[in-house]
């Protein structure tokens, strides 16, 4: 799947990464659409007290894929956001 990243403040670049399996508790998202809110900004700026690199992209909407053993409220075509 492609990803924005964040590898030091100011260098973004798109890059290809695996997607992952959702952990037991966990839902995997294939994303719709994504934000780009003001802690992004930060990151992006080096106003970030945190390691990088950084995929941005917290605030987001889309169906849901796979879903952990253990989870009970959601299923595979949900719609979701976060």
């Amino acid at each position: 799947m492609k990803a924005a990243k964040i590898n030091q403040p100011g260098q973004m670049q798109v890059v290809e990464i695996d997607c992952p399996a959702p952990a037991p508790n966990e839902v995997l998202v294939r994303v719709m659409a994504s934000g780009i809110c003001g802690t992004d900004v930060h990151i992006f700026r080096g106003e970030y007290m945190g390691e990088y690199p950084v995929i941005p992209g917290h605030e987001f909407s889309g169906v849901v894929e796979a879903a952990g053993s253990q989870v009970t409220r959601f299923k595979p075509g949900d719609r979701v956001a976060v």
